[in-house]
């Protein structure tokens, strides 16, 4: 089990915000807001930026999408020739586990054709270079053969200016080999530089964004003047939004690096962080993190497949008149095995046997074998976890025997949950063969915490940059408190949030006044604030310093609240109907 320090040191992947879901952009995926469909305005959407660039009509016939200008920014700073752990390459002659080699590769395939018919993709490489050997190649400085002797803290250079299909203009520009590292890190001056030139080029309508890519090392040290922070504040304020990716950028691997802190205040800056606004404060300079010292809220690429993840989303959002651009979210049911779990909605010992068809526990496997079944199941990565933990030997029981009171529940108490299905593609019929009303056994004990703890491990552990993640958190809410209190779920679903991973309260009669000791209705309220997906977030709910709470837990219903077998169906199928991949609204 994670213990709560663990938990927030390993939220280490940051996701889209809830509103530009799954991954999807343009018109070329239609599995964007619940609603479906793209943005019309010349606004961008919030937390994440625009979706598919800006729309207008082309005289009555339709709608028109124009590629939005990208200003990819390239860190060329000389802590990029490490390799993504922190250590000096030695597999020359091309060094191709180098922090150059990886971010140059990564973004000559972000450009490449057919997304650069897309998106007006540009590239600036900072400090700039002023040639004269001045600064130096990957080898030489891999080597240490010379140093680099540019002037300190200069500005960036736009070396390809955004334009629709720059992507092979980027790719012959760029090379590990000839393309040169520099001295110092000017971050500021990168940022001022980089803004000054969109606005000499924006277009009423068209919307620009700065994609910088960083290692974020020691620009404090170096280059203090101009802080980047109020540049990209002023930035987004205008309207050009700031994807920051992370490459390697935590202090501990880079000596002296600004690292997380550093990138999490310029996420929020940016008005890019994961679940923005919430994760960020506002003030009278614009946006910052409410705890830099908290889970990654901008992108965060630990090698290079996770780089090239990380920049394929980005541009897979704004792309304009994409196709294949909807990476397909990840959804981990947690299924509630607990003993309460076969008494009726209404509360009741059932009486239909042999299959019990009014129990919970056989309308709550059915619900979800029909929502994971094909070809919903080629859209979203369904997964499967059941909380808690069987361990085998008959110690949990099957529902006839609990019904029936045959025999005893004899599991160890307030054990974690199991991943019986991780989240992936066609998941569906391995899920469905696994679940059995007769035989899939119910356990003692209520250790929500210790499963939502399962969930977190799982999702964290197996994260893809870019790609959204849900828990749909199933349970009935009964006496957690009672027989599993620690650790308490509540803190757990708002960090599970704060990290980009939302979770999905559904009540299956939960109310206290049907399960007698029951949690019931204010704690449901209060873990779907926490996991920011209660009905009308966050107008019914309150921010502290842990995360959201219900602003009121006993008022009206904020979870999603299921009585009986044919609204617990409703509840899955609109969670997961709003959030597929290209699903037809």
């Amino acid at each position: 089990m994670m213990s709560r320090h663990a938990l927030s040191a390993a939220l280490a992947i940051p996701l889209f915000t809830l509103g530009l879901v799954a991954s999807c952009s343009g018109s070329g995926g239609t599995g964007g807001s619940a609603g479906g469909g793209a943005s019309t305005s010349t606004g961008s959407a919030s937390g994440g930026g625009g979706q598919g660039g800006t729309f207008d009509t082309d005289g009555g016939s339709g709608e028109v999408c124009e590629p939005p200008d990208v200003l990819v920014l390239l860190d060329r700073t000389l802590t990029m020739h490490k390799t993504p752990e922190g250590n000096t390459p030695a597999d020359g002659p091309d060094y191709k586990t180098s922090k150059w080699y990886q971010a140059i590769t990564a973004v000559e395939a972000l450009a490449a054709p057919p997304l650069d018919k897309g998106v007006r993709f540009g590239l600036a490489l900072w400090p700039r270079d002023p040639g004269g050997g001045q600064c130096i190649t990957l080898a030489e400085r891999v080597l240490d053969t010379k140093q680099a002797t540019n002037p300190a803290c200069e500005s960036a250079e736009i070396v390809v200016p955004p334009a629709v299909g720059s992507g092979a203009a980027i790719k012959e520009y760029l090379d590990p080999a000839t393309t040169r590292l520099c001295t110092t890190t000017p971050t500021g001056n990168a940022m001022s530089s980089a803004i000054d030139y969109l606005k000499t080029i924006a277009v009423p309508g068209r919307e620009q964004y700065i994609v910088l890519v960083t290692d974020g090392a020691d620009w404090d040290q170096s280059c203090p003047d101009p802080n980047p922070m109020p540049i990209v504040q002023a930035a987004a304020a205008a309207g050009i939004k700031t994807y920051v990716v992370g490459f390697s950028a935590s202090g501990d691997i880079q000596p002296g690096g600004v690292g997380g802190e550093f990138l999490n205040n310029m996420a929020c800056a940016g008005q890019t962080a994961k679940g923005f606004p919430a994760p960020c404060a506002e003030s009278a300079g614009g946006w910052a993190a409410t705890d830099p010292k908290g889970a990654p809220l901008y992108l965060k690429a630990g090698n290079a497949v996770e780089l090239g993840l990380a920049l394929k989303a980005i541009g897979g959002k704004l792309c304009c008149d994409c196709e294949d651009a909807c990476d397909p979210p990840e959804f981990l049911f947690a299924l509630d095995r607990t003993l309460t779990m076969h008494k009726t909605p209404e509360g009741n010992t059932p009486a239909d046997a042999p299959d019990y068809k009014t129990s919970k526990w056989h309308q709550a496997i059915t619900a979800i074998e029909k929502v994971v079944a094909p070809p919903r199941d080629q859209t979203i990565r369904f997964g499967l976890e059941l909380w808690p933990r069987d361990p085998g030997g008959g110690q949990c029981i099957t529902l006839a025997e609990r019904v029936l009171d045959t025999k005893q529940a004899t599991n160890p108490f307030c054990q974690d949950g199991e991943i019986i299905v991780p989240p992936k593609l066609g998941a569906g019929a391995e899920i469905q063969n696994y679940l059995d009303p007769a035989t899939t056994p119910i356990c003692i004990s209520t250790p929500t915490g210790s499963g939502l703890l399962t969930a977190t491990s799982h999702l964290l552990g197996n994260a893809v940059p870019g790609r959204d993640q849900y828990v749909v958190l199933v349970t009935d809410g009964a006496d957690w408190d009672q027989s599993c209190p620690d650790p308490n779920p509540l803190p757990i679903v708002q960090e599970l949030a704060a990290g980009g991973i939302r979770t999905f309260v559904v009540g299956f009669s939960a109310e206290g006044a049907i399960q007698p000791g029951g949690v019931g209705a204010g704690f449901l309220n209060d873990l779907a604030c926490a996991g920011q997906t209660a009905d009308g977030f966050p107008a019914n709910c309150k921010q502290t310093a842990g995360g959201y709470i219900a602003a009121d837990p006993g008022g009206p219903l904020l979870y999603l609240k299921a009585g009986n077998a044919s609204e617990l169906d409703s509840a899955l199928q609109a969670v997961t109907g709003g959030l597929c991949c290209d699903c037809i609204k």
